[in-house]
């Protein structure tokens, strides 16, 4: 007898264990990247928020599988009755239906060969529902087990990701407040340095006093009425330190300028010597309504926002030294030679508004002093030391810190060691009005004159590299031999056609371009618009000092390069 074989047809869906197994993991896959996708697209916040609805639906699917599995374990043989017709499907009962199978392919009785086919096909069929059924059972319950915990995974690690964001932010915050209480702990430091600085203020008392007696006891010895002068026209320059002061006091003097030591203190915010200051506190009432104005106001005269509070100064300072420096020449000590060739150390000494008038200061050691916003009148201080020290927005006037040459030595210096240098560099003249000031030969390496106004200043034979006049006013400057590399003209205001021409003629050979700038025409109106001109001269002024020249704009068109 021929037997067929068993073929699927070509329409027919493979619904075989393994290709049930593949789809279903294939819907798992599916569903993992679904909810990926959801939690990357949402955010791990809608996750978290609604972590108790996922748990709740997850565990209402397992319960709902489990509870389905147990009916159909329970009544298994019900279901398989109802459907197949039979209730056992163990490998044992497959052995009669296959005897009579054989027993009727023997008798050739195709009737019971075919109740007994039958029979075998109807258990394999239940076997095999029932093999699916309970991989299905298991297989959901572990996947729908295995999602959760995946999800609960995902929502642990979002969530730890979070509190690790917040722990940074609070490490941050932590940071924040650590360097806040390093800048306290500095601050506590240098306050401590102030109050022990501070007792020295008895001492300079102390020396005020003596210094006092001893202008008061040479005065006595003075003619003041044949001469026609009063009492204090005399003390202008009435002692001299090293006739009139007694070893003892001098000593005294310079050992107490070296005890003071520079330091950070609190910046009040307000600068009482400064009239630029002083005018923005006055207009701060009214920024809001002035709005645009005040807004021109603060570029003119370069108004910062913000106050001090309790932030130290920028960099250290001494009072006690400018407290010192202030006793000594309104005591009638404006000769300080004898002192400076002693050891008097006036560097960091803070004396904002300072005013000095007939002052001699050769070979003084004034490096990192500040006498912004001062008076500064008929003083020499050439062969000084004067590193960094501040003129912000001071006047000074017929002033020289020019090199010292041998005819100009005062004693005790000796002129045979001429000629002495003067060392400005780093010097700050930001704002200034220098009206006949000589630099002659001065070292000026990156000093700054920023939009500083220079009335008939000499730079001649000026080491002036890197140095910036971004935005001064050059009235009647002179050049001749100076050294000009890397300085920084642009914006910087001058006078006649010719300038930049007879710059680059006049400056040491090389040390200057005029290719790299340009000039933009101004008129007398826009020059006197600048305050530091309009403040200090009248146009008549301006045309007598300039000669009546056109006035320009240096703008700068090519790079600096050495």
């Amino acid at each position: 007898m021929a037997v067929t074989e068993s073929k699927h047809e070509p329409g027919r869906r493979d619904t075989s264990p393994s290709a049930a197994g593949s789809a279903f993991l294939l819907l798992v896959f599916t569903f993992g990247i679904a909810a990926g996708l959801m939690v990357a697209v949402v955010g791990a916040g809608v996750l978290e928020e609604n972590a108790s609805l996922i748990f709740t639906i997850f565990s209402a699917a397992i319960v709902v599988v489990a509870i389905v599995g147990g009916l159909v374990l329970l009544f298994r043989r019900p279901i398989m009755r109802r459907i197949l017709g039979v209730t056992d499907t163990r490998i044992e009962s497959f052995a009669d239906p296959l005897s009579q199978v054989a027993r009727a392919a023997m008798d050739r009785d195709p009737g019971l060969a075919l109740g007994g086919a039958r029979d075998l096909v109807v258990r394999g069929l239940a076997l095999y529902g029932w093999l699916a059924t309970r991989r299905w059972i298991v297989m959901s319950l572990t996947a729908l087990i295995a999602a959760m915990a995946a999800l609960a995974g995902t929502a642990l690690l979002f969530r730890q990701n979070e509190l690790i964001a917040a722990q940074s932010g609070l490490l941050e915050q932590q940071n924040q407040k650590i360097e806040a209480q390093t800048a306290l702990l500095a601050q506590d430091v240098q306050l401590a340095e102030a109050a022990r600085n501070a007792m020295l203020a008895v001492e300079i008392t102390e020396i005020a006093a003596l210094v006092g007696g001893a202008a008061d006891a040479a005065m006595a010895d003075m003619e003041a009425e044949a001469a026609g002068l009063d009492r204090f026209t005399n003390m202008i320059n009435v002692l001299d330190p090293a006739a009139d002061l007694g070893r003892g006091l001098v000593l005294r003097i310079v050992s107490a300028s070296r005890a003071a030591r520079p330091y950070r203190f609190l910046d009040p915010g307000f600068r009482a010597e400064d009239d630029v200051d002083k005018m923005q506190v006055a207009m701060q009432r009214r920024r809001d309504e002035l709005g645009a104005t005040y807004a021109r106001m603060a570029k003119t005269f370069g108004w910062t926002d913000g106050s001090a509070g309790n932030r130290l100064i920028d960099r250290p300072a001494s009072p006690e030294r400018g407290q010192l420096l202030q006793v000594l020449t309104s005591g009638g000590i404006r000769n300080l030679e004898a002192l400076n060739h002693l050891g008097l150390d006036l560097s960091f000494a803070y004396f904002p508004g300072a005013d000095l008038y007939l002052m001699t200061a050769q070979g003084a050691r004034l490096s990192y002093a500040d006498f912004g916003a001062g008076a500064i009148r008929e003083c020499d201080f050439g062969g000084a030391y004067l590193e960094n020290t501040r003129f912000r927005r001071a006047r000074i006037q017929n002033t020289t810190f020019a090199v010292v040459q041998e005819e100009k030595v005062r004693a005790p210096w000796r002129p045979e060691d001429a000629p002495y240098s003067s060392y400005l560099s780093g010097a700050d003249f930001d704002g200034a009005t220098l009206i006949d000031v000589d630099f002659t030969g001065a070292f000026l390496m990156a000093s700054s004159f920023d939009g500083a106004l220079l009335v008939r200043t000499n730079f001649n034979d000026a080491s002036l590299g890197a140095a910036t006049l971004r935005g001064a006013v050059l009235m009647a400057p002179k050049f001749d031999g100076a050294i000009l590399k890397l300085a920084d003209l642009d914006g910087a205001v001058v006078f006649g056609e010719d300038f930049l021409t007879n710059l680059e003629a006049a400056a040491n050979e090389g040390t200057f371009a005029a290719p790299s700038l340009r000039m933009e025409p101004m008129t007398l109106a826009d020059v006197m618009a600048i305050s530091e001109v309009g403040n200090a001269f009248y146009e008549e002024e301006v045309v007598e000092i300039t000669e009546g020249l056109p006035a320009f704009r240096l703008v700068r068109i090519g790079a600096l390069e050495d």
